[in-house]
């Protein structure tokens, strides 16, 4: 059933040679490649392509990683209950360049030419801050470009930000709870455009969009399925099985998704020859 599914082994147990490790998060850019953030004997590391380990000296609990550009990646905690700076951008030495707070309960992190896009799960959403908006578009010193509550009118509400991913130019695609619409907006623009999802498809907690087609992963009651849904039609197929904890990588890049497991971080990448091909 996986004959649409090429995967890539990008990072295993066995050839990192660590004795007891576990990892927390991992991004991956074809032009850029891969970075792990990991926790051995209790000090967070950095994993780059090269297989050198940098150890971090910032104060993290929870966090995500994500590539910036080909010299600076950024860490998310996504814990915060004392309002100290909890984003950190860093140089590939592991060299703070900037941080800021971005408040609690951080859902997940994607990076674009117009920001860092943060969403935010329940406990944020229903909490105090800046989290309470759902979505925030920040530049990368800090400043608030974008909220979603209060600079959309008529929009869908997020009362948790299930899954998030880059689509094209400026543009982010959400899949928010409890309508569970999937959704595409500019934010400069605040331009957003609305799609009513097959019930299906509703938990589904990683997308990834690439033309006509919305790649869903995770869904309720989920065995690890991986289903394919073209826009706006009522066609829904399941076209492979993925296992470990599974991202949406953003538009642009060849893979799909990337997924993290006990043993190992793997590429997915979907084989659909029409997939840019617009009806």
């Amino acid at each position: 059933m996986n004959e649409l599914i090429l995967d890539t082994v990008l990072f295993s147990k066995v050839a990192s040679k660590l004795e007891t490790y576990e990892i927390f998060d991992a991004d991956w850019k074809d032009e850029y490649g891969l970075v792990v953030i990991l926790k051995e004997k209790k000090k967070f590391m950095l994993f780059f392509n090269d297989e050198i380990f940098l150890s971090l000296n910032i104060k993290i609990d929870f966090p995500i990683v994500r590539w910036v550009d080909n010299n600076t990646i950024i860490i998310v905690d996504t814990r915060d209950d004392s309002n100290k700076d909890n984003v950190f951008i860093l140089n590939l030495d592991g060299i703070v360049i900037d941080s800021f707070n971005c408040g609690d309960g951080v859902e997940d992190v994607d990076v674009g030419e117009e920001g860092i896009w943060i969403s935010y799960f329940d406990e944020g959403v229903f909490g105090n801050g800046i989290s309470t908006e759902g979505l925030v578009l920040f530049s990368l010193n800090g400043k608030i470009i974008f909220r979603y509550h209060s600079d959309l009118l008529n929009r869908p509400p997020i009362d948790d930000c299930y899954a998030i991913t880059k689509g094209r130019g400026s543009s982010i695609w959400l899949f928010p709870y409890s309508e569970f619409p999937l959704i595409q907006l500019y934010p400069e623009s605040r331009e957003i455009k609305t799609y009513k999802v097959p019930p299906k498809l509703r938990g589904s907690n990683a997308i990834c969009i690439r033309g006509k087609y919305a790649y869903f992963y995770g869904r309720y009651d989920s065995s690890g399925e991986l289903f394919c849904w073209e826009i706006g039609k009522k066609k829904l197929e399941k076209i492979g099985n993925i296992n470990g904890i599974i991202r949406g990588i953003s538009n642009g890049e060849r893979n799909h998704f990337i997924s993290i497991s006990d043993e190992n971080i793997k590429l997915h990448r979907i084989i659909i020859d029409d997939e840019f091909n617009f009806s």
